[in-house]
């Protein structure tokens, strides 16, 4: 597939748009384009139709955008400069070459870079700022100054039908950005450190911006597309498995590596079983084996104590078999923690709290009484 086939002249597609509140209306009047853009890294049908619809208008634009230039054409459309574009979204003017430097207005480049702007009229000069960012060009000066250090450019800032035109590479250089030009689609990219990669679908031709600079086009676009959105699943694999709450297979005893983990007696804290539902539930955690405190269930697992059962209901019987016999302890539920459904208590002389209805008992109590052996 030769790269003329890419070319879309602008006398197939006439693109109406206008801005207020942003885009509200676009229209195509003679070949209908079937458009689609999708961000790589982003799951888009997780937006919903609705969202899709919207983006769906984005890529409309991007149209007009490749047909009047981005993909190379005649020579006729070589004079008008490249096109730019940050982080995969395309600025509405093109740049300008000026003893080999590319200039772009400076205002809509400031402001895609989300930086604020300043205009000193008596002084010739502009000034964008972004945090502790500051970039001071003066128009008919080589010289422009970043956070008040001296910048030697190779062309002067100059004005143009009333619009001062900026280099493009110190600008985006200072922001942290890289700057790339492709002279297969003649286009200027400027992309930050967490951009990803954008692709566009223009009449079931695939387009890729690469993070890196690289432009590509058709079965090669598709190719490196479909790499870039494995790359993502294993990375939102791995993503969510580094950030997921840790859970234990019950009935298994903890590993050399979970033992590590903050618990009591090398049994972690996520083995509660509480602990896996409020960690996932984003929750409040409950009380934890690392702070002193540990629930029945969580006792029966490491200590071997269980709940004996008592005839009377409002007397909690716990105990293990030991060498020398039985060794239990009663605690006496009161009402007032009865009718708690949180809240710290002590119930015959063992301090206790109470989770959702979980009792859980300070480990250090369970070792004055006898039930447990320290550490």
């Amino acid at each position: 597939m030769t790269v003329g086939k890419f070319f879309v002249t602008i006398d197939k597609i006439r693109l109406s748009y206008f801005i207020t509140k942003g885009l509200q209306d676009t229209y195509l009047d003679s070949t209908t384009i079937n458009s689609k853009m999708r961000v790589d890294g982003n799951k888009m049908n997780l937006w919903g139709r609705y969202l899709l619809k919207r983006l769906s208008v984005l890529a409309m634009i991007c149209v007009l955008i490749f047909s009047v230039g981005l993909i190379p054409a005649p020579a006729s459309a070589a004079s008008k400069g490249s096109h730019i574009f940050v982080d995969g979204v395309p600025l509405n003017s093109r740049s300008v070459s000026k003893n080999g430097v590319s200039f772009v207005p400076f205002r809509e480049l400031f402001e895609k870079l989300k930086m604020s702007i300043d205009y000193n009229a008596k002084l010739k000069q502009v000034t964008g700022t972004k945090g502790d960012l500051k970039i001071t060009f003066t128009i008919g000066s080589k010289t422009a100054y970043v956070n008040g250090q001296k910048k030697m450019l190779q062309a002067a800032p100059f004005a143009q039908n009333g619009t001062t035109l900026i280099p493009v590479r110190i600008v985006g250089e200072a922001t942290g950005n890289a700057v790339y030009y492709s002279a297969a689609a003649d286009v200027i990219q400027i992309n930050s450190p967490s951009f990803k990669g954008a692709s566009y679908t223009i009449d079931g031709i695939p387009i890729l911006f690469n993070a890196n600079g690289t432009v590509l086009f058709g079965p090669n676009a598709l190719k490196d597309m479909n790499l870039q959105k494995e790359i993502a699943e294993i990375d939102a694999i791995k993503d969510f498995a580094a950030n997921a709450p840790k859970i234990r297979i019950v009935g298994v005893p903890p590993t050399q590596e979970q033992s590590k983990d903050p618990g009591y007696k090398g049994y972690p804290d996520y083995f509660d079983a509480n602990y896996v539902t409020a960690a996932g539930n984003k929750e409040t955690l409950p009380p934890l084996m690392s702070e002193g405190w540990i629930s029945l269930s969580m006792l029966s697992e490491i200590e071997k104590i269980i709940n004996l059962g008592n005839s009377d209901s409002n007397t909690l019987s716990i105990g293990k078999y030991a060498e020398m016999g039985l060794v239990r302890y009663d605690i006496v539920v009161t009402d007032e923690y009865k009718k708690a459904k949180t809240g710290q208590f002590t119930l015959s002389d063992i301090r206790v709290k109470k989770y959702k209805g979980t009792m859980y008992l300070n480990i250090e109590d369970l070792q004055t009484v006898g039930l447990i052996e320290p550490n």
